[in-house]
């Protein structure tokens, strides 16, 4: 009863935030959304400091690393392994990607100094290269910069818990009460996406891949309790943020599992990661490996995957990611109390 009237804040905070982005104008909507981001600073910084109060933390980071590693590794290789075989079968049936001109020839987008080459007709010059490594190192260094600011929210929290008096007035109920805020930011981000589902129905098969993601992930999840001391239901529960880290570490941290939530948030960051350097690989061999790309990124692909995975395979694929990561973006709070 006490996880239903939880959950029902929750869902309240969100839908809350979805009719407020109806009933306002797209500027207000608009704002109101760019204010997600502090908010959730904010509320990473006090999981931080309510992770901080657990006894013996700071010998324990190596060992929430390394697990939150095995969570993440767990869940994409369940997710890509379900999702192709999906992909296998419906290709038998339908094509996997539907544009209003007929079928997509999907095309990959790894642009190297040898494909320039072949372009140019011609030796690319030095400086040329200097160029092309210089805009491989951005790419990387944009991939890794957002998780990296965003664990160090959580460890500055923590270790000014830990060696400072500055947070004894502190009380877990805040984050509670920042969580309801971040939904409710969401719910408002959700409508100033502009996400057009009519679109996603041109291809019904599309509409199943966020089942593929939460069966692949759960399936995977399934390895975890062999290599860590966690049971299945908190395997489950730990796989259940499906990328979204900063809800799914703070919802498990207000359950009354700060150290699981430690886990949850910085397998997600992995998750998340681990996206960006899979879908290049994946994209490789062909469009029915679009399947197990988008998969993999799970909730991040109405945001932050997306333009990876529409540049690797095609626009047209921007409206199912948008709405794939829109669907268990929905679905995470929901699941998570499930079990715990």
């Amino acid at each position: 009863m006490d996880t239903l009237f939880y959950l029902s804040k929750l869902i309240l905070s969100l839908i809350v935030g979805v009719i407020f982005g109806k009933i306002v104008s797209k500027k207000i909507c608009a704002k109101v959304a760019k204010l997600q981001n502090p908010n959730l600073f904010v509320l990473l910084f006090f999981m931080g400091v309510n992770t901080g109060a657990i006894e013996g933390i700071l010998t324990k980071l190596n060992t929430i690393g390394a697990q939150a590693f095995i969570v993440a590794i767990s869940n994409i290789i369940g997710t890509t392994v379900i999702a192709f075989i999906a992909s296998l079968v419906i290709e038998r049936k339908d094509k996997l990607v539907i544009d209003s001109g007929g079928t997509l020839k999907i095309k990959t987008a790894n642009i190297t100094v040898s494909d320039v080459n072949k372009i140019l007709g011609s030796e690319i010059s030095v400086e040329g290269e200097k160029l092309l490594k210089r805009h491989r190192l951005t790419r990387i260094i944009n991939i890794i910069r957002e998780p990296l600011m965003l664990v160090s929210v959580i460890l500055l929290g923590l270790l000014l818990k830990v060696f400072t008096p500055a947070f004894d007035w502190f009380k877990p109920s805040l984050i509670t009460y920042l969580l309801y805020v971040l939904l409710f930011f969401s719910g408002v981000g959700l409508i100033n996406s502009n996400l057009k589902i009519k679109e996603v129905f041109d291809s019904p098969w599309l509409l199943l891949l966020p089942l593929w993601t939460i069966i692949g992930t759960y399936l995977g999840a399934l390895i975890i309790p062999l290599l860590t001391p966690y049971t299945i239901r908190e395997a489950l529960g730990l796989s259940s943020g499906f990328g979204w880290y900063s809800l799914s570490g703070i919802m498990i941290t207000d359950l009354g599992y700060p150290m699981l939530g430690s886990i949850s948030f910085l397998s997600n960051v992995f998750r998340e990661s681990l996206t960006f350097f899979l879908v290049p690989f994946l994209a490789k061999f062909g469009n029915r490996m679009y399947y197990s790309a988008v998969c993999s990124g799970g909730a991040t692909t109405m945001d932050v995957t997306l333009p990876l995975i529409s540049t690797h395979f095609g626009a047209s694929t921007m409206v199912p990611s948008m709405y794939h990561g829109v669907v268990l973006t929905i679905l995470v709070p929901f699941l998570i109390p499930l079990f715990f």
